[in-house]
């Protein structure tokens, strides 16, 4: 008796993209003083952080979310080796989940003294139904590849093996400006975002035309 063979098998990947507006923005706000003496930096970096978060505290019906991204406090060199002040530096991470309000925000940010502004970063949120969209999309266009390829063989698709999620980079920042100081009012227009779907899928086929290989 002879062996049974596995099917054939076919793996391609399906991707689909589409451009949406954005429904969060990021704003990254540094903080940055320098003092002849450590201790009087780090009590100016501290009224200059309450100044910020009595700011976003007053926001905060706009925001998502705050976090402190770093802290940082070290000597600066002068001339030669001796050291001539102490540099004393927080950065804050903004998640706005009101784009409409990103622009008044940034600007008021950037009136903070001592502070410098980057942002905002326009990005679409993980619960946009966009992604769901792209993601349907993309298995759509894996079917259809896969169709394609066995129909060249003479064959037909028989079955599902696996479907995997690829990760991809698409979704990120689309414009952004950065301030240190004052500002004028800005009406900011973000540009639609690239949102990408990709997956790989393995599906079975019938067995090829030979005639398929004769030509």
């Amino acid at each position: 008796m002879q062996p049974v063979l596995p099917a054939p098998r076919v793996v391609v990947r399906g991707e689909a993209v589409a451009e949406v507006l954005p429904d969060a923005a990021d704003l990254t706000v540094t903080v940055e003083v320098r003092d002849r003496r450590r201790d009087a930096a780090l009590t100016r970096l501290a009224e200059r952080q309450r100044s910020l978060t009595d700011l976003l505290e007053a926001a905060r019906g706009d925001l998502a979310g705050v976090v402190t991204d770093a802290v940082a406090a070290y000597p600066e060199a002068g001339d030669g080796s001796r050291v001539s002040g102490h540099v004393a530096v927080t950065t804050t991470r903004v998640r706005m989940a009101d784009v409409a309000a990103a622009g008044e925000l940034a600007v008021a940010v950037a009136t903070l003294p001592d502070t410098s502004l980057h942002g905002p970063h326009w990005r679409v949120s993980r619960g946009h139904p966009v992604h769901q969209q792209v993601r349907g999309e993309a298995v759509a266009d894996a079917v259809a590849r896969a169709r394609a390829y066995a129909a060249a063989l003479g064959c037909r698709l028989t079955g599902l093996v696996e479907v995997r999620d690829v990760d991809t980079s698409g979704g990120g920042s689309a414009r952004a400006f950065a301030m240190a100081g004052g500002g004028p009012q800005l009406d900011l227009q973000p540009a639609p975002v690239e949102v990408h779907g990709q997956v790989e899928a393995t599906f079975t086929m019938s067995v090829p035309d030979q005639e398929v290989f004769a030509r």
